[in-house]
């Protein structure tokens, strides 16, 4: 064995290197570096960590050499990289290592000294009770009572989770509900988080902890998690407690999802009998007309009137959009937008139905006066408003200003550095948290400066997200790239749809990100699922892959191949309507089929009434995104043309 520091004292010394094509073969070292310190070939590891030493990953190879040492003998480098590290990537692994390695010493000064708030709750815990330990230990003059006030209000803090927590928990949660801290609220608050995460096991087991005349509201709060109808047996609630007043409304949030007729009679049942404040008035009242709306029941307009449009919520206001629409009653619509806060009025959305409705009651001038101005929004709406004005929408393109000195000098910040390399090697996760890292303490021009230099780097996900952050929006060529322009523009020829609509799904799907993954299982460029994907791959000629399908969606190449593909078929499925079929991609064919109207109605009257907002947001989306991505493409053409003359109706299906 050598010594620690004959390698650790080349970290200091590193230098930027400027060219990156100098990076291939320092890339390699790194690799087989990294392996041989996890086969424990610390000699060859060694030859290789000194050639690295202004490589900008040599941190990460320290971290790592350091983990496979850990020893009091070599608590000085420990510490010295922790210092000199201090809130990277890498030092958050290494201290979260080093504290475990402490623990299983039982070495509570050293954790103390080292702690931060680390994500794991066995730390969290062990911590917590070396805390309290140390104060017991300490002189009681020197042990204030502030102290013990601070240590109680994280123990109270820690208490509160939805899940069972670890035993090393155990001797401090004693001394604090010894303390008295241990209360009826604060058990009962724990009860409804223990039942948001579905603990029923938890709750009940806390509920012995509730004083003996409040433990039958642990106990009716269970039931009601069970089973929703049991706010419907009023005797339940005898108005003994005001928390009664929580479970009702929690009821309620669950009953109207399956059973609106029992969310009407017990909210008008109760809403007199507790003090609901206005806030959960307006709430309860406004959830109740959308879901009556959803419904298709005609009661939600007697709910949506009792509401004020300047306290609606934006999903109340666009359920009575949706409400009146069905109707087409357009004079109720106009009446509506004009009640309406001016901010809210303005935008894109209220002018253009405002116009439609002007227009349908015969006010002409008024409706193009309005349609005029809402063509000057870059958006779905302002696409859709210059459509039927007949007139090439403007992208109001402007490149924001920038020092390149400054970007050059953000650029070789370790940090990002060591987010350029990792992406070099397709480590996407931990590129995206050492840009994190980049970001976190920049200025408003400097948040604008990294996006410039993601874009630069032609990392588009991050440029997107940063150019968001910033409420810089107007540097469209970036905002929108041209990623993967060659691989996209190719595919969609494959499959002979429109390239401008393959980016507006990309750009919607991942923000050109390779490795997304939705909460659904959605995978890659076009987020297309396993299943939709295993589906293709059958239908497909060509030899099969022993690459398991989830991991072949994260090559582009094959994620894009599928998702074209999957889009031309869903053209064909309907009738080669890109609009529903648009809408099939996100909520699937036979959901947005569910959703075609008997009679024919206007196709933007139909997208605003797609009962899902997730795939009416979606569809309004890649339309905008699609109208851009022509543009950039080199076409002066207005997409959305044709949606102005477009009926949906059952015929549609396919």
């Amino acid at each position: 064995m050598f010594p620690l520091g004959f390698v650790l004292c080349f970290s200091t010394s590193a230098a930027v290197i400027d060219d990156y094509t100098q990076r291939g073969e320092q890339r390699e070292w790194f690799l087989e570096a990294e392996q041989r310190i996890e086969r424990r070939d610390f000699d060859r590891a060694r030859e290789l960590m000194l050639k690295l030493a202004d490589y900008p990953l040599f941190p990460y190879l320290e971290a790592a050499f350091l983990e496979q040492n850990f020893s009091l003998a070599n608590e000085p480098f420990v510490l010295e990289f922790l210092e000199e590290y201090q809130g990277t990537p890498a030092e958050r692994q290494l201290r979260t290592a080093w504290l475990n390695f402490l623990v299983r010493r039982n070495d509570g000064a050293r954790f103390l000294r080292d702690y931060r708030r680390q994500g794991s709750a066995h730390l969290q815990c062990y911590y917590l009770r070396e805390r309290y330990r140390s104060l017991r230990r300490a002189d009681p003059s020197e042990s204030t009572d502030a102290e013990f006030a601070e240590l109680w209000n994280d123990v109270t803090e820690q208490w509160m989770h939805g899940r069972s927590l670890p035993s090393a928990c155990d001797p401090v949660f004693l001394a604090w509900s010894n303390a008295g801290h241990r209360t009826d609220d604060v058990v009962w608050q724990r009860i409804k988080l223990a039942l948001e995460a579905r603990q029923t096991g938890l709750a009940r087991y806390l509920a012995r902890f509730m004083d003996d005349d409040t433990r039958y509201l642990a106990d009716l709060m269970r039931r009601v998690n069970t089973s929703p109808s049991v706010v419907r047996r009023f005797q339940e609630f005898p108005g003994a407690d005001p928390r009664e007043r929580e479970i009702i409304l929690y009821g309620l949030g669950r009953l109207r999802w399956n059973n609106h007729d029992a969310l009407v009679s017990v909210w008008e049942h109760f809403k007199d009998k507790y003090p609901f404040s206005e806030q959960e008035r307006a709430q309860m009242e406004s959830d109740i007309a959308v879901t009556l709306a959803l419904r298709g029941d005609d009661r939600a307009l007697g709910y949506f009137q009792r509401l004020d449009p300047a306290y609606m919520t934006d999903t109340a206001r666009q359920w009575y959009l949706t409400a009146r629409l069905a109707t087409q009653n357009y004079g109720a619509i106009a009446a509506f937008i004009d009640r309406l806060p001016e901010d809210i009025a303005e935008r894109g959305q209220w002018l253009y139905w405002r116009a439609r409705a002007q227009a349908e009651l015969g006010n002409f001038d008024d409706a193009m006066e309005t349609m005029e101005r809402t063509a000057q929004q870059r958006n779905y709406y302002g696409f859709l408003a210059s459509a039927r004005l007949s007139l090439i929408p403007e992208l109001s393109h402007d490149e924001p200003e920038f020092s390149p000195d400054a970007l050059e000098q953000l650029a070789q910040s370790p940090a990002a550095q060591r987010a350029y390399e990792l992406r070099q090697m397709e480590r996407f996760l931990d590129a995206r948290r050492e840009w994190n890292l980049v970001r976190q303490d920049l200025g408003e021009d400097e948040q604008v400066l990294a996006a410039i230099l993601a874009s630069e780097w032609g990392w588009h996900d991050q440029a997107i997200f940063g150019f968001a952050q910033s409420g810089s929006l107007n540097d469209v060529h970036r905002r929108f790239p041209l990623g993967y322009s060659e691989l996209l523009q190719e595919q969609a020829a494959q499959a002979s749809i429109d390239p401008a609509w393959v980016f507006a799904i990309t750009r919607r799907e991942s923000s050109f990100q390779p490795d997304a993954v939705s909460p659904a299982g959605a995978r890659g460029l076009m987020q297309v699922m396993p299943a939709t994907a295993d589906y293709l791959l059958r239908n497909s000629p060509g030899p099969t892959s022993r690459i398991p399908t989830q991991t072949r969606l994260f090559n582009p190449e094959e994620n894009v191949r599928l998702g074209t593909q999957y889009l031309a078929d869903l053209l064909r499925r309907t009738d080669n309507n890109w609009l529903l079929a648009t809408a099939a991609y996100n909520a699937g064919i036979y959901r947005m089929q569910e959703w075609l109207p008997s009679e024919s109605v206007p196709a933007d009257l139909w997208i605003e009434m797609i009962p899902f907002q997730e795939t009416r947001d979606y569809v309004k989306a890649v339309l905008a995104y699609q109208q851009i991505y022509t543009m950039l493409l080199g076409k002066d053409a207005n997409v959305l043309a044709p949606l102005i003359r477009m009926q949906i109706n059952g015929t549609n299906r396919g």
